[in-house]
């Protein structure tokens, strides 16, 4: 059963409606909310301290009504709240400001299954405001969500900041923001790395690599690959140096050999438009959806134009990005973004540290102070 849409009305409203409830907490939009007091006083520090308070024997009547505390929450966050804490069914929490609602009343009232229950909220809204998520994540040290927001921010373009400052970002540090762009430069670095390393491409473990080492042969595993006893390239399909491969393999004497071959130019440039596109956005999805972009579409015709690569390069190029995006996937992946508690951490280590010198330094003052009185009594 999904979280009713909320009424303004002093009458309560199913779960929260029993007859037989002890107390009735009141929002601030007039709706009863009748509940438990065993049950509230176990959810919430705050209301354990206030029901345990001696109550007023005077007022004491078997046949009166359970009292009404009145809360300054409206009803739709009140509901969101005792959902969350009480034995019923949990509410369907959808937007951020509901979050922000229902951790706003939980701090207020002390209540920590609340704050817990609501990791499952936050991590289904995570897709749609990571930013946000990220920030909410890093207040309550929720070190796991913080790190998957991290990540889902690498599929922006970059990290733009909102025009206007979303509640989060006036409570979180600037550190925070800060943690997250250094964990996005890491991967931009780390993913450049993998495409500059390209050994792989013919000494790697698949079927193409394989294929050259059974016929002895580098040139027949990629179409790309250029050959001087083997140039029957057309002329616009010219070799370029910038990005050579080498082969490692073994001779027919047995000793291990290295050669290196040219590739042509279209592939260089469309290595080189990897590299830009990983720059902005350090995802292997970022390699695997490289060719279905139209600005490479250019590359591609380049390829096709030629009769040698014609057969083969489309085929060739979506191995190959197949290929780096797992890569890249792996060489972003042993990066993660520091987390609060580690932050934290350190922060108290280094105060821990800065407090020992300062012990020291205070106790080589007095030793010099007890050293100078004792030689003053000597004279």
């Amino acid at each position: 059963m999904a979280s009713q849409s909320l009424i303004a009305t002093s009458s309560p409203r199913a779960p929260f409606d029993d007859d037989d409830a002890d107390i009735v907490f009141r929002s601030c939009d007039n709706v009863d909310f009748r509940l438990y007091k065993v049950i509230i006083a176990k959810a919430s520090r705050v209301m354990h301290d206030m029901l345990t308070l001696p109550s007023d024997p005077s007022a004491a009547d078997d046949d009166a009504s359970p009292p009404v505390v009145p809360l300054t929450e409206t009803a739709r966050t009140l509901e969101h709240v005792f959902r969350l804490c009480c034995p019923v069914e949990h509410p369907t929490i959808t937007t951020l400001e509901d979050v922000h609602a229902v951790l706003e009343a939980a701090r207020k009232y002390e209540m920590p299954a609340v704050t817990a229950n609501l990791r499952w909220v936050i991590k289904l809204i995570l897709p749609k405001e990571p930013l946000r998520v990220y920030g909410i994540a890093y207040m309550l040290e929720m070190e796991d969500v913080a790190r998957e927001a991290a990540k889902l921010l690498l599929e922006e373009p970059s990290l733009h900041l909102p025009t206007i400052a979303p509640p989060e970002f006036q409570v979180i540090p600037a550190l925070a923001i800060h943690t997250v762009h250094v964990y996005r430069q890491k991967c931009v670095e780390a993913a450049l790395r993998s495409v500059d390393d390209l050994d792989w491409v013919l000494n790697g473990d698949h079927e193409r690599a394989r294929l050259a080492i059974t016929a002895g042969k580098a040139m027949i595993s990629w179409c790309w690959i250029s050959d001087p006893n083997y140039n029957n390239h057309a002329a616009s399909c010219a070799a370029e140096g910038s990005i050579q491969l080498k082969w490692t393999y073994t001779s027919h004497t047995g000793g291990r050999m290295q050669t290196s071959y040219p590739t042509r130019r279209w592939f260089v440039s469309h290595v080189d438009a990897i590299k830009s596109a990983l720059a902005s956005r350090p995802l292997g999805q970022t390699v695997r959806t490289h060719l279905a972009d139209g600005p490479n579409c250019e590359i591609l015709s380049e390829a096709l134009s030629c009769n040698r690569c014609r057969p083969a390069a489309y085929v060739d190029l979506t191995l190959f990005d197949t290929l780096l995006a797992g890569k890249v996937d792996a060489a972003v992946d042993k990066w993660t973004c520091r987390s609060p508690g580690e932050y934290l951490h350190q922060r108290e280590s280094r105060n821990h540290a800065s407090l020992l010198r300062q012990l020291k330094n205070d106790l080589l003052v007095y030793m010099n102070v007890i050293c100078s009185v004792t030689l003053l009594r000597r004279s």
